[in-house]
């Protein structure tokens, strides 16, 4: 409200009426406004014309019977009073005005020393401050109405990573109470690569973590973070368990089909091309003992059904390589190498460390799977005529490495990569792996694969072989702990 527009309404709660008199006096001598000035002479009197929230500002006497201005104010303020309220009193009295503000009074002021300006300037300023702050409460309210209805998890830590706040979802998602949240840090709840949440929070403005109920359970959630204020972050968690869970129900049903294709083209296919091609050697036999110009024929005949047998066998072997039964990802990787070398005539090299145990199934399927993707990219996005494919470990992790001497690509389109990508990205985040793309125009691409804990050295090769970085610089990390 601007004051030069509008009558100010003005209530004196003052049990003194020469006091109401001297008030509407002061205010009748500002020319450029008008002030309606009416008057409670008791305590109860104000305290009912103020719940009737009909007035601009409150002018309250510190003195009011048995009574205070400020037992006044309290009650006021409980029923959160529609307009601002200024404390007058005889005398002053710091110790009164020091606790007037921590109340929330707008002003205190010494009737003796009053005047017109002083007046009308207290009031001004009081209406001006008492606007601002509603306003904020309302964005407030507003605010907090989001932050508590929101279904994801919100939580509000410091720099330090020591939890502000938090709402109701963020309870629920991570099984602790409100209370007892607050009195922990962000690294207490959630893990990363690097072990410091707070630094990969602000590092990243997305991503996906892994946490652990207090019943031990481990879930995983995609995160959002900014700093959106000095010394205050907001972090949003959506968990994404449920969808972890069905992503692997649907790529292990994935795996087993493409075994039940290769089984059918190994068992079915190339059976019936094996009997084929027996029977047409029996006729390319008989042809022969005839001396008939036919048996060339069927020679070539022969010679093309064993081709696709062999190819049948080899596009079986693909689909149902040896790590899917065995979990031999160093016999995989090197039947890999030399399938690229036969069908692609590219240079090709896999070079494994011996001392890698993978027990897990899904660990050595996704990891060979991920191999296999990086090479077909290399040699069809790629034209690579060279390719290293090595395994190695390095600090308790395994680092899977496809390297190519193709074309690569500028970093700032590693993004806009296709679906190969994705879906390496997505077998990675299968197994709680980490995926780097590192790709310079015309100096090929590599892509580094670190699994990390799920490892077991083999009893006879215990001692753990140095990893050599290469000195590129990392164009893209996902991370997907």
């Amino acid at each position: 409200m601007h004051l030069d527009q509008f009558p100010v309404r003005v209530l004196l709660v003052d049990d003194d009426e020469s006091a109401f008199l001297l008030l509407r006096r002061l205010l009748s001598k500002i020319s450029r406004k008008h002030f309606d000035v009416e008057w409670a002479s008791s305590y109860n009197a104000g305290l009912r014309a103020i719940r009737r929230q009909q007035h601009d500002v409150y002018l309250v006497d510190y003195r009011l019977g048995a009574e205070s201005g400020l037992d006044l104010l309290r009650n006021a303020i409980s029923f959160q009073a529609s307009a601002p309220i200024i404390i007058l009193t005889g005398a002053d009295d710091p110790k009164v005005d020091l606790e007037a503000m921590r109340m929330g009074a707008a002003d205190f002021l010494v009737k003796d020393h009053l005047d017109a300006a002083m007046l009308e300037r207290s009031i001004r300023y009081s209406m001006q401050h008492f606007a601002t702050l509603k306003a904020l409460r309302k964005s407030h309210e507003r605010f907090r109405l989001l932050f508590e209805r929101s279904l994801d998890a919100i939580l509000i830590s410091d720099d330090e990573g020591k939890i502000i706040e938090v709402n109701g979802a963020a309870c629920q998602l991570l099984g602790y109470l409100h209370d007892k949240l607050l009195e922990m840090k962000m690294s207490d709840l959630l893990s990363t690569k690097s072990g410091n949440i707070a630094n990969d929070l602000q590092d990243q403005s997305f991503g996906e973590l892994s946490f652990t109920l207090p019943t031990g359970e481990q879930r995983f959630a995609e995160f959002s973070a900014c700093q959106f204020a000095p010394n205050l972050n907001l972090n949003i968690l959506r968990d994404i368990t449920e969808r972890r869970n069905l992503e692997k129900e649907i790529q292990e049903i994935s795996e087993k089909e493409q075994r039940r294709l290769g089984q059918d083209l190994h068992d079915g296919l190339g059976q019936s091309l094996t009997g084929i091609s027996f029977l047409t050697k029996v006729l390319q036999q008989k042809l022969a003992s005839k001396k008939l110009d036919e048996e060339k024929d069927a020679a070539l005949i022969v010679k093309l059904i064993k081709q696709a047998l062999l190819q049948a066998r080899e596009v079986a072997r693909g689909l149902c390589p040896t790590v899917l039964d065995t979990n031999d990802i160093q016999a995989a990787l090197d039947q890999l190498s030399e399938n690229l070398k036969k069908y692609f005539s590219v240079t090709a090299h896999a070079n494994c460390d011996p001392a890698i145990e993978i027990k897990d199934n899904a660990v050595a399927v996704h990891l060979y799977r991920i191999a296999q993707e990086a090479t077909t990219n290399a040699i069809k996005h790629g034209h690579a005529k060279k390719i290293w494919i090595s395994l190695k470990q390095a600090d308790r992790a395994i680092v899977l490495k496809v390297r190519d001497d193709g074309v690569g690509f500028a970093k700032d389109k590693i993004k806009d990569k296709g679906m190969g990508l994705r879906v390496m990205q997505h077998r990675a985040r299968m197994i709680g792996a980490t995926l780097e793309v590192e790709s310079e125009k015309s100096e090929g691409t590599t892509i580094t694969c670190t699994l990390e804990n799920k490892i077991t050295l083999k009893k006879s090769l215990q001692q753990p072989r140095p990893f050599k970085n290469n000195g590129k610089a990392k164009s893209e990390a996902a991370l997907v702990r």
